[in-house]
C-alpha cells in the first residue's frame, strides 16, 4: 500500500518539475475483436501516445490524433479519475467520451477503451514509458 502511494507521487504529484508528461504506451495484447473504427488504425499501429501538459494535451492512438494546440480542430475535454493504484483519463470530442485510458502507476500498464456509441469496449493492453519533459 505505501509503495502505490508512493508510486502514484513520484508520477503524479511532480507535475511542477516539468511542462509535460509523455505516456508511450505500446500494445502487449490487442482485442481482435473490439469494433474500433478502421481509420484509427489500431492493429497496424499498436501505440498510444499521451502527453500531458499544464494546461494542454494530445493524444495518438493508432493513427487517430486529437490535440488542444490545433485551434481548428473539434471541442476536447479530459476528465480525469484516480484510485490508490490507477489515473484513468477520458477522453471526450464534441462532448463525446472517446476513449478511456486506464494507466496503473506502480508497473506502467495501461489498458485501452473506446466508447462507440455509448458502448465501453477494450480495446488492448497497454505497456507505458513515462518520461517529463519541455513542450
Amino acid at each position: 500500500m505505501k509503495s502505490a502511494i508512493i508510486a502514484f507521487t513520484m508520477l503524479f504529484a511532480s507535475i511542477s518539475f516539468a511542462d509535460e508528461r509523455v505516456f508511450d504506451c505500446y500494445a502487449t495484447e490487442l482485442n481482435k475483436s473490439a469494433e474500433v473504427p478502421v481509420e484509427i488504425n489500431i492493429q497496424n499501429n499498436p501505440r498510444v501516445l499521451f502527453r500531458h501538459g499544464l494546461k494542454q494535451w494530445s493524444l495518438d492512438v493508432g493513427d487517430f490524433k486529437i490535440d488542444t494546440l490545433d485551434l481548428n480542430g473539434p471541442a476536447l475535454s479530459l476528465d480525469v479519475d484516480s484510485t490508490q493504484v490507477s489515473v484513468e483519463y477520458i477522453f471526450s470530442v464534441e462532448a463525446s467520451t472517446e476513449f478511456e485510458l486506464s494507466i496503473n502507476v506502480v508497473d506502467h500498464t495501461a489498458k485501452l477503451y473506446y466508447w462507440g456509441l455509448g458502448t465501453k469496449t477494450h480495446v488492448g493492453n497497454f505497456q507505458c514509458d513515462v518520461t517529463e519533459q519541455a513542450r
